[in-house]
C-alpha cells in the first residue's frame, strides 16, 4: 500500500512538473532573443527574462554570452583567414560589449579583440601574453586586465572564476610530420589551390594580429567558469591541451558545469584531449568549435568526436549548430531551446 501511495504520489510530481517546465520553454521560444540570428553584440536583441541566458557560436571558439542586459563575447576572431567560411557579422558590426574574455593570444583567438573593445569600451580579459598584442593594435592600457588564473571577477548576477589550463599538445601524441601529412592530404582532397598574392597578403596581416611568442604553449591558457545566479554554470575552454590541477582543483566541489565550451581540432587526433576535458568537467551540454575550416574537407565532421563523448559522458548532449544560432537555457529550471 505504502509503496503504491509512492508511486501515485511520484506521478503526480511529475504530471504537474511537465505543464511549468512546457511553460517555460514557450516562454523562451517567443522571446525574440531566442527567435535572432543576428548577435547582441551587433545590436540584436536581449533575452526579456532575468532568467535566460542566450548562447551563440560566432565560429571557431568564438562565442556570444548574454544575460540580464550584459554581453559578453569569448574570444574575438571575426575577420578570418581567406576562404573561410563567413559568419554572418563583421568585427565593425560589434558595437556592444560588456567584456571580452581571451583564452590565449594566438591571432586566432585575439584577432579582432583590440577593435571591439575600442569601439564598445569593454574590458579585455586575457593572459599577460595579450598585452603586447593589444597594446599594438592600440587598445588603452586600462581597458586590459591581466589574468594568470585563479582569479574572481563579478557582475550583478555573474561570476567569472579563471582557471589555468594548457594548450594543445596533439602534435606531441601523434608521429612526427604526421599533422603536416594530414593537413596537406586534406588540402589536396579539397581541391585547395595556393593562396594568391592579395590571398597570402590578407592572411600574413590577420595572422599579425596576434602573437607569436613561443611561451604561449608553456604558460598556458586561461579557461573561464561562468556562474549565474550562483546556480548554472558555463565553462569555456578554447584550447585542448592534457588536463590541469588548476583544471581538476576548479572542479573539485562541483559535480559538473551546465554547459561547457570545448574545441575540436585535428580530426581524430583531437579526439582523445576533448574526452577527457570531458570527463574532468562534465558538462550537461557540449558546444564544439575550432573544426570549422574552409571548404568542405577541412570542416571537422563533429559526429566522431560527438559519439566519444556520448560513450564516455552518456548524460552529455552535443550541439551541432549553425552559426549564430541562439540556444536559450533557463537558468534556474535548466530548460534549452534551440531558436531559428
Amino acid at each position: 500500500m505504502h509503496v503504491l501511495v509512492s508511486i501515485v504520489v511520484a506521478l503526480v510530481i511529475v504530471l504537474a512538473a511537465a505543464p511549468e517546465a512546457q511553460g517555460v520553454r514557450d516562454a523562451m521560444q517567443q522571446d525574440p532573443a531566442c527567435q535572432s540570428l543576428r548577435p547582441a553584440a551587433a545590436g540584436g536583441p536581449l533575452p526579456t527574462s532575468a532568467d535566460t541566458l542566450v548562447i551563440r557560436w560566432l565560429g571557431h571558439t568564438n562565442y556570444e554570452l548574454t544575460y540580464r542586459g550584459r554581453v559578453f563575447l569569448l574570444d574575438a576572431y571575426f575577420d578570418r583567414l581567406p576562404r573561410s567560411h563567413p559568419i554572418g557579422v563583421a568585427p565593425a558590426d560589434m558595437t556592444i560589449a560588456t567584456a571580452l574574455f581571451i583564452g590565449h593570444p594566438h591571432f586566432d583567438h585575439i584577432a579582432d579583440a583590440a577593435s571591439v573593445a575600442r569601439r564598445t569600451g569593454a574590458a579585455v580579459v586575457g593572459a599577460p601574453y595579450a598585452a603586447e598584442v593589444l597594446s599594438k593594435a592600440e587598445l588603452p592600457a586600462r581597458q586590459f586586465v591581466p589574468v594568470k588564473g585563479g582569479e574572481t571577477m563579478q557582475w550583478p548576477g555573474v561570476r567569472v572564476e579563471t582557471v589555468l589550463g594548457h594548450h594543445n599538445v596533439i602534435a606531441s601524441t601523434v608521429p612526427e610530420g604526421f599533422l603536416d601529412r594530414q593537413q596537406a592530404a586534406l588540402q589536396a582532397a579539397a581541391l585547395q589551390t595556393s593562396y594568391s598574392e592579395a590571398e597570402a597578403a590578407r592572411a600574413e596581416a590577420i595572422r599579425a594580429r596576434g602573437s607569436r611568442a613561443p611561451g604561449i604553449a608553456k604558460s598556458g591558457v586561461i579557461n573561464y567558469l561562468f556562474t549565474f545566479d550562483g546556480r548554472f554554470r558555463v565553462l569555456f575552454a578554447d584550447s585542448p591541451g592534457p588536463v590541469t590541477d588548476a583544471q581538476r582543483a576548479a572542479m573539485r566541489t562541483l559535480t559538473g558545469v551546465d554547459v561547457a565550451m570545448l574545441p575540436y581540432v585535428n580530426f581524430e587526433a583531437g579526439i582523445p584531449p576533448l574526452v577527457e576535458l570531458v570527463r574532468t568537467f562534465k558538462p550537461g551540454t557540449v558546444f564544439l568549435g575550432h573544426h570549422d575550416g574552409a571548404g568542405t574537407m577541412l570542416w571537422a565532421s563533429n559526429y566522431p568526436p560527438a559519439y566519444a563523448i556520448r560513450r564516455a559522458s552518456p548524460e552529455t548532449r552535443t550541439l551541432d549548430v549553425l552559426y549564430r544560432t541562439p540556444v536559450c537555457f533557463n537558468t534556474t529550471t535548466k530548460d534549452m531551446v534551440i531558436g531559428w
